[in-house]
C-alpha cells in the first residue's frame, strides 16, 4: 500500500522513523515551507526535511496543501492512504475528499483533543498518557478511531520523554491501521467519554505562580521543557526554568550547588535553567555566576 506522509514537529520525525525502520517508506512527504529562523533570519528547512532527503523521499512544502497546486502535487504521487502526524497545518476537506487521511494524536481521545495534548496532560499530572490513530474528518480531532494505545510516562519524565515514549505506540497504531485498510478490515470506533481539550499553549501558562504547589510547579516545567519553558524572574533577568525537582517538608537552604525557591506548599530543587540571552545552564553554573547574589538573600 501507498502512503503519504505529513508532519513537521520533532514527533512526526520519531514516527516517520519508526515506519522507515519497520520497512514503510512513504511515496513523499509534506512539510511546511522553509521558515526564517536565527539571529539572520536565514530560512531554514524543518529537520524533518532533511531526514526525508536523506532517505531518499521526495518533499513537498505547500503554503497551503488544500490550494489547487498543493493537492495536485501530493495526488501525484498516487497515495492509497494519506498519514498526517503533528504536521502544523489543517487538512481542509477538499484533501479528505480525494484520498483517505488518518491522523495520528498523542492522546487517548476524546481525553486532551487539542494542539497540546501531551503538554496538557503532563500540567496535569498525568502518568497514563496515549496515543490513537483516527479517519481525519473536518472536525479537528473528531474521527473516529482506528487504533489506541495507552503509554505510561514517568512522574519526573518531560515532553519532550514523553513523545520518545509515545513515539513506537504510534507507529505500531499507524502500522496496524493500514494493514487493516488494505485489507478491507478496518473498524474505526466512535469517540465515547467526556471531552477535554487541550488549548494551544499560552503566555499565561508559561509563567510560573509561585504561590503554587510545588508539584504542580514542576509539572508545568516539565511540560513545557525541552521546547518552551516555564518562566519567571530571578536574579533581575526573564528566567526559563527547565528542569527541577518537588520537595516538601522544612525549606533546604540554598547553596553554592544547589538552588532551591519556596513555592506554596514545598519547594522547588532547579536543576537547569536559562536566562534571557544566555545559554542553558545548570543550577551551581547559574549560582557561580549571576545568581551569586540569591545566596546571600
Amino acid at each position: 500500500m501507498r502512503f503519504a506522509y505529513a508532519g513537521t514537529a520533532p514527533f512526526a520525525e520519531l514516527v516517520l522513523c519508526g515506519l522507515v525502520d519497520a520497512g514503510r517508506v512513504p511515496t513523499a512527504l509534506v512539510t511546511n515551507p522553509d521558515r526564517p529562523r536565527g539571529r539572520h533570519g536565514t530560512p531554514q528547512p524543518p529537520r524533518i526535511k532533511e531526514l526525508a532527503t536523506d532517505l531518499g523521499v521526495p518533499v513537498l512544502q505547500p503554503e497551503r496543501l488544500s490550494s489547487p497546486e498543493g493537492l495536485e502535487a501530493l495526488l501525484a504521487f498516487e497515495p492509497d492512504v494519506f498519514v498526517v502526524c503533528a504536521y502544523g497545518q489543517i487538512v481542509a476537506p477538499d484533501v479528505l475528499d480525494a484520498v483517505e487521511t488518518i491522523v495520528v494524536h498523542p492522546s487517548l481521545v476524546p481525553h486532551w483533543r487539542g494542539a497540546a495534548p501531551v503538554e496538557r496532560a503532563l500540567m496535569a499530572g498525568e502518568t497514563e498518557i496515549g496515543v490513537c490513530t483516527l479517519k481525519m474528518t473536518a472536525g479537528v480531532d473528531e474521527g473516529p478511531v482506528g487504533d489506541a494505545r495507552q503509554v505510561h510516562v514517568p512522574a519526573d519524565a518531560d515532553a519532550g520523554r514523553a513523545y520518545e515514549l509515545l513515539a513506537p505506540a504510534a507507529v505500531g497504531g499507524v502500522l496496524a491501521v493500514l494493514e487493516a485498510i488494505g485489507g478491507g478490515t478496518v473498524e474505526w470506533t466512535p469517540q465515547a467519554g467526556e471531552v477535554t481539550y487541550a488549548e494551544k499553549i499560552g503566555p499565561a501558562d508559561k509563567e510560573i505562580e509561585w504561590t503554587r504547589p510545588a508539584r504542580a510547579i514542576a509539572d508545568q516545567v516539565r511540560a513545557l521543557s525541552p521546547h518552551i519553558g516555564a518562566v519567571t524572574e530571578l536574579a533581575g533577568r526573564r528566567t526559563r526554568i527547565w528542569r527541577a525537582r518537588p520537595g516538601g517538608g522544612p525549606l533546604p537552604q540554598s547553596g553554592p550547588d544547589r538552588l532551591v525557591l519556596a513555592a506554596g506548599d514545598g519547594w522547588l530543587d532547579v536543576l537547569e535553567l536559562q536566562q534571557e540571552g544566555r545559554n542553558r545552564m545548570t543550577a551551581p553554573e547559574f549560582l557561580r555566576g549571576a545568581g551569586r547574589g540569591l545566596l546571600a538573600t
